[in-house]
């Protein structure tokens, strides 16, 4: 009994993370989703193409009003005189969201996802313009909409299932002229980093793909608390404002038995899809969780580091975030920026830490993060990719790989024109092409990782190197392993990363 009372606070610390790291994330979620709800749609002409996005039409001369009409029955234009009707070309529904996400990574739009841009559109002529079935009908404040029927985030709801009687049948065609996008995409965006620079991508690849939030300077707001003690080590969750309403939130795993005034090393390790901070440390031999982290966060205190293992908002029912992001200009990196950005704000000040020996490491989603956040910011000293790093646009866009990001539920990956733009290969390239002080960028790759091939994370490897100036700034290791971290090159580099200043 008396053993169990000496442990009772250390169990009920165990006990509390998860239970608390799922109230933060509630929190996390519900704060995003207000801020989006807050924002206005955004209102501007999407790129189309006459093969994804063809219309039906009834011309007539001096229109006395304008017609945005849903229907898959052949259009009978003599119902319809004196009014200018535009009738998109539905895709059916078995096949749209597959066509959707094949073009979106390319900026092309398929049928029916924009009926509402063209009646918004519309409306901008000085004449009435009805919709059919009503707006009342057709659209809904959804709370969560379903992503087969709108990529934006504005519910398209199925006038009448009966009426499909006329879906496109070229789907073969539309893959083929898809995936025939792909080569030309790739010289595309690297002429645009060879020829216009880092600034120029960085600035365009913030404006057209992930989005822009406003710099939030106001007060931290900080909670936090002791959630986790070790030997080495004791676990702080630290709460800050990152925009307002919307919180950051993580676990500081602070060493102990520092000196009075030490400074260390700061690395942000960060975890992949449906995890959470204490993903990363405490983990049972037998956990999935040991699998796929090593309790990586614990080595690399035990190598000297400070480190931080923030919450990202991908964990949870979090995806509809995506949908309701998008219409507005925006995606969930936009805030995960916001978020990093205010939590080193905060992180760089602690006594014990070093400002100007701050390193990344990331897995899988956290990988995904590490070529979307960190190397935008020049307080990063290194960067290491884990499980993540790859040739990414064909990856995402080809439908006869069965690790394709078009047959699983993970709709939130794509992002729109990302292909014509930066790739992973100009991504890892802007943290060395961006600052003053190049930031070193490593890939760690696992031979049996299913995320994709040896032979695709070379090819794109390849490209990286070739727009690093000096040896040394783009690395690339591989270990007999699969999906799950590693850290026998990504701990030496994270060292010697912090070991130059």
């Amino acid at each position: 009994m008396k053993k169990l009372v000496r442990l009772a606070p250390k169990l009920f610390l165990l006990l509390a993370l998860p239970v608390a790291g799922q109230s933060n994330l509630d929190e996390m979620l519900s704060g995003i989703r207000g801020y989006l709800q807050q924002l206005p749609v955004k209102q501007g002409k999407l790129p189309m193409h006459p093969l994804l996005l063809v219309a039906d039409r009834c011309e007539a001369v001096k229109p006395k009003e304008i017609l945005v009409l849903l229907s898959y029955r052949k259009l009978d234009c003599a119902k319809y005189k004196g009014v200018l009707v535009i009738a998109p070309r539905l895709i059916h529904p078995e096949k749209r969201e597959r066509v959707r996400r094949m073009g979106y990574p390319f900026a092309q739009v398929p049928l029916g996802f924009e009926l509402a841009h063209y009646y918004e559109t519309m409306k901008r002529y000085k004449r009435t313009v009805r919709l059919e079935p009503p707006l009342a009908e057709l659209f809904g404040a959804v709370e969560k909409p379903r992503p087969q029927e709108n990529a934006f985030g504005i519910s398209i709801r199925r006038y009448d299932e009966r009426m499909v009687e006329r879906a496109t049948e070229n789907i073969e065609s539309l893959e083929a002229y898809l995936q025939g996008l792909i080569p030309a995409a790739e010289m595309r965006r690297s002429a645009l980093l060879r020829q216009q620079g880092a600034k120029v991508v960085a600035r365009r690849w913030h404006e057209e793909v992930v989005g822009v939030l406003p710099r939030y300077d106001g007060p931290f707001r900080l909670r936090e608390r002791t959630v986790a003690e070790a030997e080495r080590f004791t676990g702080i969750s630290i709460t800050i404002d990152a925009l307002p309403g919307v919180i950051a939130e993580g676990v500081l795993l602070k060493p102990k038995g520092m000196r009075p005034f030490e400074r260390r090393p700061l690395v942000i390790v960060q975890h992949g899809l449906m995890g959470k901070p204490g993903s990363l440390f405490q983990q049972s031999s037998d956990s999935k969780d040991y699998r796929t982290y090593r309790n990586f966060a614990e080595r690399l205190v035990e190598e000297g580091f400070v480190v931080y293992c923030p919450q990202n908002p991908y964990s949870g029912d979090f995806r509809y975030l995506q949908l309701l992001a998008n219409p507005r200009g925006l995606s969930l990196f936009a805030f995960i920026e916001a978020q990093y950005r205010r939590s080193l704000d905060y992180l760089e000040k602690l006594p014990y830490v070093d400002p100007k020996r701050i390193v990344y490491y990331g897995l899988s989603y956290g990988g995904a993060t590490a070529l979307r956040v960190p190397v935008f910011d020049a307080r990063f000293q290194a960067i290491v990719c884990g499980g993540n790093f790859n040739e990414w646009i064909r990856k995402l866009t080809s439908p006869a790989l069965p690790y394709s990001y078009v047959h699983v539920a993970e709709y939130e990956i794509y992002e729109w024109n990302m292909a014509n733009i930066a790739s992973h290969a100009e991504l890892a390239a802007l943290g060395i092409q961006l600052h003053a002080k190049p930031i070193p960028f490593l890939v760690e790759r696992g031979h049996r990782d299913t995320v994709g091939t040896d032979e695709w994370v070379e090819y794109e490897f390849r490209r990286l190197k070739a727009y690093a100036p000096k040896p040394g700034l783009a690395s690339l290791a591989f270990f007999d392993g699969e999906h799950r971290t590693d850290g026998a090159a990504a701990i030496p580099f994270l060292k010697q990363a912090t070991q130059d200043h």
